[in-house]
């Protein structure tokens, strides 16, 4: 029914036949799943705040037949199935949207029939497909993720503790592993390592949450066990057999190879999520502050041949996938790298957006720009770091080499020239809006303006 919605999934299933049994296959999943997650979050906001789901054949025909309003559920269910290896459950969505407060609010309104009519645009404005597309891709790319998270955890915590304690190059603690982080690094990325841990621990947590119920109380029972208490798995209340073995040899493969302290940080992480899962839902969807769970729309194109150019691309993602991975290769560049090729079709829009942008800003403020960027060069190129934006990823929007962006950067020779130094502001500043961060301050209002009204389902 959904092939046209199972491209990611398809990605997410070629990938792992390519890693195959290699440890590796874990901070990858962390990277993408983190990415298709967030997707999810983003898509079904707009799917709600545009109406899209009005014009979904099955809400139609159901409206005309009863006489009534479109219903929201029968949008929403369309897309979820009743059986966990057949397709994403409400319980895989309801996961995916845990960290993400305007998209249940969003959610939690069309429920009630409360959306906000006042954020919708004029039909004429946006691309109602490419939302309900964008939703469905993610979220059976979210559901194909999801399905090996627990088997990742174990192949590494296996690898892990089968490796030399002494050999050279070897991280001190698994969670040192998995985000990648460097022991005799510098200060600052000793300083960062704690909140890159955290964000880690808890993508993968969430990845087992949403595949198996039980993963929670399976963990807290495999902790207890490593430090010697007498208990014993309950299962919880529930009916649903599936994912108690995952979940029970993904607890016991992280006991193993995390230290008192690794337990204690994914202790707190869990416990976060058991908070987020307790959150009243009538007050966030009653939350006078988020009278809008939309962000303001303006059209954007759509390629026609956007669906030949991720088949295409799939050649390229098997091939970086299957290379032999070392203690030698940075873990977080690689994983990045490879979950951008993965959703590479979406870039197109990236660079849509910013043309809509450098077109409604006056061309007196234009010539600032260049100014502002060789004046904030190194807070510039922290923000871009901190929101997530590589290198090679804003040179390639912007049309430069990734060695002169480098230089920019560091506010070495001549000052650059209008479109690049515009683009670089523009493309900064809804690379921070997109990863829920503050601009900097040092660009000015009339150049971030017009980006923040751009979408951000990108």
């Amino acid at each position: 029914m959904f092939q046209r919605h199972l491209h990611r999934h398809d990605d997410v299933d070629l990938v792992m036949s390519a890693l195959r049994s290699d440890p590796q296959c874990l901070p990858v999943l962390i990277a993408w799943g983190a990415a298709l997650r967030r997707d999810v979050a983003s898509a079904l906001r707009e799917v709600i705040a545009t109406g899209a789901w009005q014009s979904d054949f099955h809400v139609r025909s159901a409206a005309a037949q009863w006489r009534e309003e479109p219903r929201f559920h029968l949008f929403l269910e369309r897309g979820l199935e009743r059986r966990r290896n057949r397709g994403p459950r409400y319980e895989h969505l309801d996961t995916a949207l845990l960290t993400f407060p305007e998209t249940r609010a969003a959610l939690y309104r069309a429920h009630a029939a409360q959306c906000p009519q006042h954020c919708r645009t004029d039909s004429r404005t946006f691309a109602e497909d490419r939302h309900v597309d964008d939703y469905r891709q993610a979220l059976f790319g979210w559901h194909a993720a999801i399905q090996h998270a627990h088997a990742c955890v174990v192949r590494a915590a296996r690898w892990f503790a089968e490796q030399d304690p002494a050999a050279s190059g070897r991280p001190e603690t698994f969670t040192d592993w998995i985000t990648g982080t460097r022991r005799h690094g510098s200060g600052p990325a000793q300083e960062t390592a704690p909140t890159a841990a955290q964000r880690s621990w808890r993508e993968i947590i969430l990845m087992m949450h949403a595949w198996s119920p039980h993963t929670l109380e399976a963990i807290d029972v495999a902790f207890r066990k490593a430090e010697g208490e007498d208990v014993s798995h309950a299962w919880g209340g529930g009916f649903e057999p599936a994912g108690r073995p995952e979940a029970q040899a993904a607890a016991e493969a992280l006991a193993s190879v995390l230290s008192p302290q690794g337990r204690q940080q994914v202790r707190d992480v869990i416990e976060g999520i058991e908070a987020d899962e307790e959150f009243r839902e009538m007050d966030l969807a009653n939350d006078s502050t988020m009278a809008c769970t939309s962000d303001l729309h303006r059209t954007y194109g759509a390629e026609s041949g956007e669906r030949e150019d991720c088949a295409t691309a799939r050649g390229r993602v098997y091939e970086e996938a299957s290379r032999p991975w070392n203690e030698g290769v940075d873990r977080n560049v690689s994983a990045a790298r490879l979950a951008r090729f993965l959703l590479g079709p979406r870039t197109d829009r990236v660079q849509a957006a910013l043309s809509a942008a450098r077109a409604a800003v006056a061309r007196d403020v234009t010539e600032t720009a260049p100014q502002i960027w060789h004046d904030n060069a190194e807070p510039l190129r922290k923000a871009r770091e901190v929101a997530g934006l590589d290198l090679h990823d804003a040179a390639g929007y912007l049309g430069i080499k990734p060695v002169t962006l480098q230089r920019f950067e560091q506010a070495t020779g001549k000052v650059p020239g209008r479109p690049v130094s515009l683009g670089y502001l523009q493309l900064l500043t809804l690379t921070c809006i997109q990863a829920g961060l503050t601009a900097p301050a040092c660009i000015h209002q009339a150049i971030s303006q017009p980006v923040t009204a751009l979408p951000t389902t990108l």
